[in-house]
């Protein structure tokens, strides 16, 4: 039966990647055929009688993974502390250091309990409290492991060489004029792909509104290091006007489609921040691919855990109508116990 269930998982996968891989659905199909396969193999191996496989599996499933997560919050602490060392505070930056805070405080809470349960179970209620807040941890945490282990392997997906326009999305300019450090990085990145096309008239689209506190907009930044690198007026196309990702993808596909019939992008971003992208791209009909650039390695887990959140913003109704049946249900189990 688990086989039965990994394997439609599989095949649903295959499907939806068929279809789109960008489909916000693809991390989570991923995630549970990768659940129900563990579990099938875990069946198989004691059905036939491989208890070394099938022990190291309960090992590996119930006791390694657990222990990598703990690990992973005390990593997390650890690297929060450099951002904020590295990169001043602010609220974005405090956002590693808070997810480790939260993890760790799971294990010591719930050693807690399970060590003191006896006395704590006569209190009215608390078991509601206690299940929903270890079914909170599982369900952000399988949130989190799905769109983690997809943008990952997402990043991975060979992009083709052939597309009419490569979008440059802008970043926080330095003194408000010069190009930073991580946007030269997505300059660099898109540059690699236009210097090795096989479309002669490809251009380049350098997107990104004026900040505030910005002197001139990151499209007319982008636009300038090109020409300083050597690419000539006619392949260099400004947006100017986007606020946002969604803003930068939107705006460049008007002009795209003003000059070619049914264009084909690449929008280059950093890594971390490619899948949303994408799933901006699906959702606005943009057709085309992602493309990540290098990020510095102490900023990865804050910038992911950025993206995760604008991820669960989408996903907020969905998860709002999960946790109201679960709310019913505790109730409903609470007073049926007693």
């Amino acid at each position: 039966m688990l086989t039965i269930i990994a394997l439609i998982f599989l095949l649903l996968l295959i499907v939806s990647l068929y279809r789109d891989n960008r489909s916000l659905s693809n991390p989570f199909l991923l995630f549970f055929f990768l659940v129900s396969f563990y579990l099938a193999l875990l069946d198989l191996a004691y059905y036939y009688q491989l208890n070394l496989l099938g022990s190291f599996l309960l090992l590996a499933g119930f006791a390694l993974i657990p222990f990598l997560v703990l690990l992973s919050g005390l990593f997390l602490i650890y690297n929060g502390l450099i951002l904020l060392r590295k990169e001043g505070k602010s609220k974005t930056n405090y956002l590693s250091l808070g997810l480790g805070i939260i993890i760790v405080s799971f294990f010591i809470l719930y050693f807690i309990y399970l060590t003191f349960w006896k006395y704590l179970v006569v209190l009215p209620y608390l078991s509601i409290l206690v299940n929903l807040f270890v079914f909170s941890y599982l369900l952000f945490g399988t949130i989190f492991a799905a769109l983690l282990i997809y943008s990952f392997l997402y990043n991975l997906i060979p992009k083709k060489k052939t597309y009419d326009f490569i979008i440059i999305h802008g970043a926080g300019l330095l003194d408000g004029e010069r190009v930073s450090p991580l946007l030269q990085k997505r300059i660099d990145k898109a540059l690699e792909v236009f210097h090795h096309t096989t479309n002669p008239a490809m251009q380049l689209i350098a997107s990104g509104g004026q900040g505030p506190d910005e002197k001139v907009s990151e499209a007319q930044a982008i636009a300038k290091a090109l020409k300083q690198q050597g690419i000539p007026d006619d392949r260099i196309l400004m947006e100017d006007r986007s606020r946002s990702t969604y803003e930068n993808l939107l705006f460049s596909k008007k002009i795209g489609e003003s000059l070619i019939k049914t264009p084909r992008f690449l929008f280059v971003t950093n890594d971390y921040h490619v899948f949303r992208t994408s799933f901006y791209a699906k959702k606005i009909g943009l057709s085309g691919d992602g493309l990540g650039c290098r990020t510095a390695s102490y900023y990865i887990p804050s910038a992911f855990i950025r993206e995760y959140i604008a991820i669960l913003v989408k996903l907020r109704w969905g998860i709002a109508a999960i946790y109201l049946i679960l709310i019913v249900l505790l109730i409903v189990s609470h007073f049926v116990h007693w």
